[in-house]
Order: structure tokens, then C-alpha cells, then sequence
């Protein structure tokens, strides 16, 4: 008797347990759809972020460094004056260069002689200029010319020579050394417009000429000397007296003093000074 109640008790409850279990398993199918979802969402989450990640790395990666610049020479015959002039090989896409023009010393002329020290001195200084965004140029000033009237002209020609040939600014440099101090100085208070500093190197300068009207003219352009007090070439005292009597006519002069120093250590070994001047 007890086997057959419990019989009939088991078929009782089974049609309920039937008729719950498919609720049941429709709530676990939605909750597992519920869930695949959420989960889904989060993986393209995931993947978005992870494409944008790898996108801005490949974009840091594609950055191309900068091409070196490359010096390019060029000998001029102007009015009969051979001028070396260096620029940056990509001229044609460049624009607003200033110009750098140096004066040579005496015993000195511009040549395509590849042993000249003159040229070997004219490349060393191209190659930090140009490098720096400048033009570089010489010319022959009918070699030992002592600042007279036709290095004057030969500056003259080769500035506007440059002017016309390459996109420059309008601001002009200027260099002598040792007799270079002569056409340096004559040219800057002959044709001031556009001069932005002069740098001076152990430079003839030929103090009792400046007057109060020539020393007017360079007024507003600053100038920088150096000179060793070792000089038995060019004597430093010179740049002294010059140095007194602009001074005397209202013109101060910056002067940096090498101590120890002759002649001929003072020009392409002051390059990294010039250059910082310029860009003061």
C-alpha cells in the first residue's frame, strides 16, 4: 500500500514540474541572450580602443625625420670679380634667407683652387650657416683692396646678384676680417638699409676716418669686434683707438678681448660665437 500512494503522489506533482520547466528554460535562454550581448558590446568596445591605440601608434611611426641640408657652391663672375656663394642645395623651395656676406683679408683672393685656404676657410663657414638657414657669400673685392671705392661696388653687386637669384629676406650680415674690417665697415655706412649686425675679426679699420657723419650713418647697427692682444699683425691697440673714437661720436662697440691670441687665431675658430651674436 505504501509503494502504490507513493506512486500516485509522483504523478501527481509531474504535470506542475512540466509545465515549469519550459518558463524556466526560456528564462535561462534570455538571460544567456541578456548576457551575449553585454559581453559583445564590451569586445567591440575593446576593439575600437585598441584600433585607436594602434592607429596613433602607426601614426607616431610614420613621422619622417627632416632631410639634412646639403651645402651647394656657386662661383659667380661678377662685373669681372669672382664671389663664392653657398646655399642650401633646396633653394628652390626655401624662401627668406639672410644673407651673410665676408670680407676677406689681404693677401687673400677668391678661387675655385680647392687647396686655397681661403676657400678651405670660406667652406668651414658655409657649412654652419648655410646649415643655419643663411646665405653665405664672398667676393674677390679685387683682392688687396684696402676698402677702397671698387670692393665697395663688388659688395654692392654681389648683395643685389643674391637678391635676385634666390629668395632671401631682407636682412643682411656682415663679416670682415683682418683688411676685410675696410670694405666691411665702408659698405655698412655707405648702404646701412638692411644691415642687421657686423661682426668684426681682428679687423684694419683705419680709426681717424670716422666722423661724426659716418659714425651717424652706422648708428643703429650693432657692432661686434674680437681681437687677440697678442696681434703683431693687425695690433689690438687699433681696435682700441677705433673702439674710443666711435664712442667719442655717441657709437657704443661691444669688444671681446682674446687673451693670448695672435693674428691669425682669430676667424673661422670664432664661428660658433659669430653665429650665436647673429641669432641674439
Amino acid at each position: 500500500m505504501e509503494y502504490s500512494l507513493k506512486q500516485k503522489d509522483v504523478r501527481k506533482s509531474s504535470p506542475k514540474r512540466l509545465f515549469l520547466f519550459p518558463i524556466f528554460l526560456i528564462l535561462l535562454i534570455l538571460i544567456g541572450i541578456f548576457l551575449y550581448k553585454k559581453l559583445t558590446q564590451k569586445e567591440e568596445v575593446v576593439d575600437t580602443i585598441s584600433n585607436e591605440q594602434k592607429k596613433e601608434v602607426k601614426e607616431e611611426v610614420v613621422v619622417e625625420p627632416e632631410e639634412p641640408i646639403e651645402v651647394h657652391e656657386i662661383f659667380e663672375t661678377i662685373d669681372g670679380q669672382l664671389a663664392y656663394i653657398a646655399v642650401d642645395s633646396k633653394f628652390e623651395k626655401q624662401k627668406d634667407f639672410p644673407i651673410v656676406i665676408y670680407s676677406h683679408g689681404s693677401t687673400y683672393s677668391v678661387t675655385q683652387d680647392p687647396n686655397n685656404q681661403l676657400l678651405k676657410d670660406l667652406r668651414v663657414y658655409a657649412d654652419t650657416f648655410v646649415k643655419e638657414g643663411y646665405i653665405f657669400a664672398a667676393s674677390n673685392q679685387h683682392g688687396d683692396n684696402w676698402g677702397n671705392a671698387a670692393a665697395i661696388k663688388d659688395t654692392r653687386k654681389l648683395v643685389e646678384y643674391i637678391k635676385s637669384n634666390f629668395a632671401t629676406s631682407d636682412e643682411i650680415y656682415l663679416i670682415g676680417f683682418s683688411m676685410g674690417g675696410l670694405p666691411t665697415m665702408n659698405f655698412a655706412e655707405k648702404y646701412p638699409q638692411g644691415i642687421v649686425k657686423i661682426a668684426l675679426l681682428a679687423p684694419t679699420t683705419y680709426a681717424t676716418t670716422w666722423n661724426s657723419t659716418r659714425v651717424e650713418n652706422i648708428r643703429n647697427i650693432p657692432i661686434h669686434i674680437w681681437h687677440g692682444n697678442k696681434d703683431v699683425n693687425v695690433p689690438y691697440s687699433l681696435t682700441t683707438s677705433f673702439i674710443a673714437r666711435l664712442k667719442a661720436h655717441g657709437k657704443e662697440v661691444t669688444l671681446v678681448t682674446i687673451d693670448g691670441k695672435g693674428h691669425w687665431d682669430i676667424d673661422t675658430e670664432l664661428i660658433p660665437e659669430i653665429l650665436e651674436y647673429f641669432k641674439q
